[in-house]
């Protein structure tokens, strides 16, 4: 055992993770369940870096008083903090690719049940020892429950991969949030040090996950709207500069939420955001997974998706009135949505701009003639 290399790999994690809190301070003033989630796996882990460098520098050093006490309770904060982070992170994984608290809160208990379970473990190994146990000369052995400890743990970090790839089957994969950046260096770092004991990589590790997973997500606060988790007009410009570039061809379908103003000055903003919201959520399990669902500007979107064939976007457009009026009639709402759609097919003989201005014509088009006609529950609005 390295004792020196030990430290400094602890302290290297305990500095990482200080700058990443530093630096997510404004992140952190949004309140989100999501950020207070992240904050609290920085936390943490930082600890962990501290406690496990404490109780490596303890290991062995009986003629210390009250040794055997604070091995014992460092080793077991150790475990819980293990538990802790890998339950936090599969919440925080299902929260950011779902954004629904409500869901977080349904599947709380169900997803809680393993850590429940490690966490009463870790409690009563402190008498029955089975976890691991500290020696009459102060050194720390892992029990065969150690193992099963790990094995539980590593199936939160499974699950969230699971979750991940459902919801690529679902809504399309989520370009910002790559998971496995986090979890890479984690199962490396945590296999590496519980097969050999003495190395100490693993909360290192863990920190090295959590600066990955928080640069890449910087790559999100450029890219998604806010409100509807939606690709934005930046995103949009990006992956039509790279369609012109390689001279790929694209179909691009403009979407118009008819009467939002309306629904806006009838029932305030607050319901005109939820219409929104509800718009987004229509378009994108309309779309499939290599469609790209874009909030284009107040109430227009934009799916933008890399095919030659036009009856890609038609499939999509008869997807999204299917969709319309299946919300409108089991959705108990102040007001029914209702889209004016128009789309277009990009090639070489385009430019951007004319590929925009065509779905924006034939948008309107739509919007003029009243194909899709919209209203408010318990008032007509004007035509």
């Amino acid at each position: 055992m390295n004792l020196q290399a030990i430290i400094i790999t602890n302290c290297i994690g305990i500095a990482l993770l200080m700058i990443l809190l530093i630096s997510s301070h404004l992140v952190r003033q949004r309140q989100q369940l999501s950020d207070k989630l992240f904050t609290g796996m920085i936390i943490v882990t930082a600890m962990a870096c501290l406690i496990e460098m404490l109780t490596f520098i303890f290991d062995g050093q009986k003629q210390i008083p009250g040794v055997h006490v604070m091995n014992l309770l460092g080793n077991s904060s150790l475990y819980v903090a293990n538990i802790i982070d890998c339950f936090s992170w599969c919440l925080y994984a299902d929260l950011h690719l779902y954004h629904d608290e409500n869901r977080i809160r349904k599947n709380f208990f169900k997803m809680g049940i393993p850590a429940l379970v490690c966490l009463i473990a870790v409690i009563l190994n402190l008498k029955f020892r089975f976890l691991f146990s500290i020696d009459e000369d102060a050194f720390y052995h892992r029990k065969i429950g150690g193992y099963i400890f790990y094995t539980a743990t590593m199936s939160y970090l499974i699950h969230s991969i699971v979750t991940r790839h459902v919801y690529n089957k679902h809504y399309g994969r989520d370009r910002f949030f790559p998971i496995y950046m986090f979890l890479t260096p984690i199962l490396v770092g945590a296999t590496i040090q519980y097969i050999i004991y003495g190395l100490s990589i693993g909360w290192c590790c863990t920190a090295l996950g959590l600066v990955g997973i928080y640069m890449s997500l910087q790559n999100e606060l450029s890219y998604i709207d806010p409100l509807t988790k939606l690709y934005n007009r930046n995103y949009l410009d990006h992956i039509l500069s790279q369609i012109s570039r390689k001279q790929n061809t694209a179909g691009g379908l403009m979407i118009d939420l008819d009467y939002f103003k309306t629904i806006n000055d009838r029932f305030g903003h607050t319901v005109g955001d939820e219409a929104l919201v509800e718009a987004s959520r229509i378009i994108r399990l309309s779309i499939p997974a290599k469609a790209l669902p874009i909030r284009f500007a107040g109430d227009e979107f934009i799916i933008l998706m890399q095919t030659s064939d036009e009856a890609d976007l038609i499939q999509i457009e008869q997807n999204l009135r299917e969709a319309l009026l299946k919300f409108n009639h089991s959705q108990n709402k102040l007001y029914q949505l209702s889209f004016s759609i128009g789309r277009s097919m990009y090639d070489v003989s385009h430019t951007t701009d004319s590929f925009l201005n065509e779905m924006d014509n034939h948008m309107y088009e739509e919007k003029r003639t009243k194909h899709s006609r919209s209203s408010v529950k318990t008032a007509d609005l004007p035509a």
